[in-house]
């Protein structure tokens, strides 16, 4: 990448940041299961309680309620996730992972992935996470005003 050309620069950098996301997203085609459905069993494994609902994963997932309820579906015939209603509340249904989900995320892709990233020294994993985390948020601002 030169520095003479900053635009040619950023889009070397996308290029690469795209080509880094497919080949993390096909790490996720394992145990049976899509990435998607991987990014969802580590949302209800580390969600708090009151987060577990579908509604709750859709906003972190970036989704409609609607795609994200047919996830769970999938997932609960997979018979990795429960619905659990919550006695305060009948209305509310949280999902937990079912010792099986548990026992899959042992074998979470994505632990490849961030040993790689571990292997970077700690600066350099500072200084990584600190422009994705501009660069995310730049890219959800763009979403959110188209």
């Amino acid at each position: 990448m030169s520095n003479n050309n900053p635009s040619a620069s950023a889009q070397a950098i996308a290029e690469v940041m795209m080509h880094i996301g497919h080949i993390a997203d096909s790490l996720g085609y394992t145990q049976g299961l899509k990435p998607s459905q991987w990014t969802a069993l580590r949302y209800f494994a580390s969600a708090n309680a009151s987060q577990r609902t579908v509604s709750a994963f859709a906003d972190f997932h970036a989704t409609t309620r609607g795609a994200a309820s047919q996830m769970v579906e999938v997932l609960v015939n997979k018979e990795l996730l429960t619905r659990v209603p919550v006695p305060e509340d009948r209305r509310v249904v949280q999902l937990h992972p079912t010792a099986r989900a548990l026992d899959l995320l042992q074998h979470d892709p994505m632990k490849d992935f961030a040993a790689v990233i571990a292997a970077l020294p700690p600066n350099d994993q500072y200084h990584l996470a600190e422009t994705l985390t501009r660069v995310l948020r730049g890219l959800l601002a763009k979403r959110q005003a188209a």
